[in-house]
């Protein structure tokens, strides 16, 4: 039993990797399009905010 989990930990590696790295590509690509569709209204509201915590003098 211990021989046949082992040996099928050794063989899905490469495609847990595999899989992590799309994983991450599609939340890479997720971010951006967001970022493009949202990005002018986002930098308002992190300035805005910025500058309500730390008010200019």
């Amino acid at each position: 039993m211990r021989k046949q989990w082992l040996s099928q930990l050794a063989r899905d590696d490469g495609q847990s990797f595999a899989e992590f790295a799309l994983i991450l590509i599609l939340i890479a690509i997720v971010v951006l399009a967001i970022l493009l569709i949202m990005g002018d209204d986002m930098r308002v509201w992190i300035i805005t905010a910025w500058q309500s915590i730390f008010p200019s003098q």
